[in-house]
């Protein structure tokens, strides 16, 4: 059985859940603990394939989280430099690779864009899909993905978090 570790961070758009092992962050969701006390085990499960087992100890790379984060609404941080583990197909993983590295803070990109970018400029529906399933909400910026013409679409958290986050990103820089 393996080792995850759990911790609710506090943001200015409500709680979001950090899981980790104990070296990387392995996801990081709107919502913090239910509660029912669990702790969301079955997102973890559908990423790794295997049965994990939580623990509310403190660790470094959650600690480290939180402080980033914190950094990042309090207009400190512009990038994360969090070492996180991808768990997708590999098409997913190019795609939130590519836009982790290729969309800055402040600035947006159309999902055809972003598909042109992995190489696949027809993959649109795909790129929006693996946005669905973007494991690092904040960290992985899917908030700077929009319609081709410059509409917000759908956002993990809520279309109201990705106006959020955008209007935070374009006054600060």
């Amino acid at each position: 059985m393996s080792k995850f570790y759990q911790q609710e961070i506090r943001t200015p758009l409500g709680p979001m859940l950090a899981t980790a092992d104990e070296e990387k962050l392995i996801r990081l969701d709107y919502g913090g603990f239910s509660e029912k006390g669990d702790l969301h085990d079955a997102h973890v499960r559908r990423f790794l394939d295997k049965d994990p087992h939580f623990s509310e100890e403190p660790i470094r790379v959650l600690q480290d989280t939180q402080k980033q984060l914190d950094q990042y609404f309090r207009n400190q941080r512009q990038t994360f430099s969090l070492p996180y583990a991808f768990h997708g197909t590999a098409f997913q993983i190019k795609v939130w690779e590519t836009l982790a590295e290729s969309v800055p803070f402040g600035h947006t990109c159309s999902y055809k864009e972003l598909a042109a970018a992995v190489g696949n400029e027809k993959a649109v529906r795909a790129i929006g899909g693996a946005m669905n399933k973007n494991p690092f909400s904040v960290i992985v910026p899917c908030h700077r993905v929009v319609g081709h013409n410059g509409k917000l679409t759908g956002y993990g958290g809520g279309v109201d978090k990705k106006v959020y986050l955008l209007d935070m990103e374009t006054t600060r820089m």
